[in-house]
């Protein structure tokens, strides 16, 4: 049995802004107490979401720190892999994931859960046909430990600066939660590193935009994960997320993290950029929340659902 730790925003309020961007959270709270193994992972760190009460220890929301840019003008079609390339030139590729199989050596299917998540993951909702990964939420058996079943996908190669692209179709479903995350994944985690799309089943053409890094001195040994500092940024993507493929981008810099959507760019976030320094992990993730505040609440329409990628390009940052 693991124990994992998690960041959980509290209630986003403003998380329909008159389809614009929108600025961050309230303040965000640890959670701990996880069970289930993770699956070919030696590290059982965790990606940021939900939102629930009695937390057991406190984080910050980031006041400053990001700048929502191009809200809504992103290109409705689903594009070619050029869309995505956008930005690039200070980028080398590295890797690509074209999923025309499923590679066990690429990717560790991951098997744990955690306060605030309705799901336990699972190796069984996983799958690859006609070039598409499919991750799947799926009502888990009668009298199991959670309701849902879900897909928490970790690459086995590590990214220290650099760009993740991914051409994705995103989950629909009130409650659901889908997304492309960069996370530090050591646990305990003494040095929380964390960077996030992730696509909130509420709304269908908004996402939440997340960077999340501790601002304490590191130390390493730790026996508790840490408590980061986060800023969430809710903004309006100009589509609907959940009825086609769009490219996705995450470029890391020592300068910080740029956001795209089918080459626009979402945000530009600075803030405390000098503690992003981790080499981080690419998740493909999809969830069900607890918290009805934050993702809508979960009905029994919720599920099935699935989020689907065509590819995935990773790339170093150039010299």
């Amino acid at each position: 049995m693991d124990s994992k730790s998690r960041i959980w925003p509290a209630s986003l309020g403003a998380l329909l802004c008159s389809l614009t961007a929108c600025s961050g959270s309230s303040a965000p709270a640890t959670r701990g107490s996880a069970s289930g193994g993770a699956a070919g992972s030696q590290a059982a760190g965790a990606s940021g979401a939900g939102a629930t009460a009695g937390a057991e220890a406190g984080g910050t929301a980031g006041a400053s720190g990001g700048t929502a840019g191009a809200s809504g003008a992103a290109a409705a079609n689903g594009g070619s892999a050029e869309i995505g390339d956008a930005g690039s030139d200070p980028f080398v590729l590295s890797w690509q994931d074209d999923f025309d199989t499923l590679d066990s050596s690429a990717w560790q299917l991951q098997t744990f859960t955690y306060d605030g998540n309705e799901a336990q993951f699972s190796t069984e909702n996983a799958s690859v046909a006609n070039g598409v990964l499919t991750l799947s939420l799926t009502a888990a058996a009668a009298g199991s430990a959670k309701p849902y079943l879900g897909v928490e996908m970790r690459s086995a190669k590590t990214l220290h600066y650099g760009k993740v692209s991914a051409r994705m179709r995103f989950a629909t479903g009130s409650g659901v939660v889908s997304g492309l995350v960069l996370f530090y994944t050591p646990y305990p985690n003494c040095d929380w590193n964390e960077i996030d799309i992730e696509h909130l089943g509420r709304s269908s053409n908004t996402s939440q935009l997340n960077a999340m890094v501790y601002l304490g001195t590191p130390t390493p040994g730790c026996t508790t994960s840490v408590a980061p500092t986060q800023d969430p940024l809710v903004v309006s993507l100009g589509f609907n997320a959940e009825t086609d493929f769009h490219v996705y981008d995450l470029e890391w810099t020592k300068a910080g993290v740029k956001y795209f959507a089918d080459g626009v760019l979402l945000r530009d976030w600075t803030a405390n950029s000098a503690r992003l320094q981790e080499p981080l992990t690419i998740l493909l993730t999809l969830w069900a929340s607890s918290s009805a505040a934050w993702a809508g609440p979960l009905t029994p329409t919720s599920a099935p659902t699935s989020a689907d990628v065509d590819w995935i390009k990773v790339y170093d940052e150039a010299g």
